[in-house]
């Protein structure tokens, strides 16, 4: 007796299957580019290298020692080696790429301190006024470094929709393209310019700069959780922990608002964290210390930022209560 199923109709749709492994091989082809062969990613995986590399150099050979995180106004800005020659501070620059989201810059930095380490957030302003979830770039940079584990703790959604990031987008695909076409670099900064405690170089360009530095209102509801979490986190292990705000370059006519802007900004941090006493509030006028961007300092602005720092280290100079409160009523006058 004939069975009553055809088997045209049990059989897998051939074309079905080529379709699915099409889609399958050429998210392997992605995923491979983007964990070996992409220069953004090979470059912050380099850089990672170089200041666990140093962090490690520092664990050796002094009891504590200064860490200091953010995206890239960190990193091209604190020169660990010059905190440790001129000033006799251990410290590891462990600055990277603002699109890495807070979330990840934050996990990432947490486990390469120890126990009576210092721990210096400074996060850029707008990525605690924005979701603090790991990027595209963020779970890239996890798994190009082997540490997926860290997506969990900076509050991805799912390991499928990591995995489906480490595909290329078409504006990375289409811009590289253009680059090879015109002969440009790759990417606009080389491993070279990487020091061994983790401070790189900005373009040196003199780019047209306005400002200030663009950021949300309001710390989100992400970021004070992350701030809480990091707070807590730092109690537990006997990290000592302070926030600095990091320096962006604002014109003349819109420096007022820009300092009155950041205290703001501080006030809803120190709900959280000590902050940094910076003289400056984070307002910078002179162009000529900045590079390709109102974040980015150059080598000069980065020496000067530096020894700030080392100033408000040395002294643990934070704010007292109340004081980012008065500063801020007396700029409403």
């Amino acid at each position: 007796m004939p069975s009553s199923t055809s088997p045209s109709k049990t059989r897998i749709p051939r074309t079905a299957v080529c379709l699915l492994a099409t889609a399958f091989g050429a998210w392997v082809l992605g995923a491979l580019y983007t964990l070996y062969l992409d220069p953004e990613i090979a470059f912050l995986n380099y850089a990672a290298r170089v200041k666990h590399q140093w962090a490690q150099k520092l664990d050796r050979q002094y009891a504590h020692k200064f860490a200091v995180f953010g995206g890239s106004s960190c990193g091209v800005a604190i020169d660990g080696e010059w905190m440790l020659e001129q000033y006799g501070l251990p410290t590891v620059n462990l600055g990277l790429a603002a699109g890495m989201g807070a979330g990840v810059l934050t996990r990432y930095a947490q486990q390469e301190v120890r126990l009576g380490d210092t721990l210096i957030v400074a996060l850029e302003p707008h990525l605690l006024t924005d979701t603090t979830k790991p990027t595209a770039i963020g779970i890239q940079f996890c798994f190009a470094t082997g540490r997926a584990d860290l997506l969990k703790q900076a509050g991805s959604s799912s390991r499928l929709s990591d995995l489906l990031a480490l595909r290329p987008g078409a504006f990375h695909i289409f811009t590289l393209i253009g680059k090879i076409l015109a002969g440009r670099p790759l990417y606009r900064y080389h491993t070279s310019d990487i020091r061994p405690s983790g401070r790189w170089k900005a373009l040196l360009v003199q780019w047209p700069l306005d400002g200030p530095p663009a950021r949300g209102p309001r710390l989100t509801l992400d970021a004070r959780a992350l701030l809480a979490s990091l707070r807590s986190w730092s109690d537990q292990n006997h990290v000592r922990i302070a926030y600095a705000l990091p320096w962006g370059f604002v014109p003349q006519e819109k420096f007022a608002r820009f300092r009155k802007d950041n205290l703001d900004f501080l006030l809803q941090i120190s709900e959280f964290l000590p902050v940094l006493k910076d003289p400056t509030l984070g307002a910078i006028s002179s162009r000529d210390l900045y590079a390709d961007t109102n974040l980015h300092l150059t080598p000069e602005g980065a020496r000067l930022r530096t020894d700030e720092l080392a100033r408000e280290l040395r002294e643990w100079d934070v704010w007292a209560p109340g004081e980012l409160k008065q500063l801020a009523n007396a700029s409403e006058n």
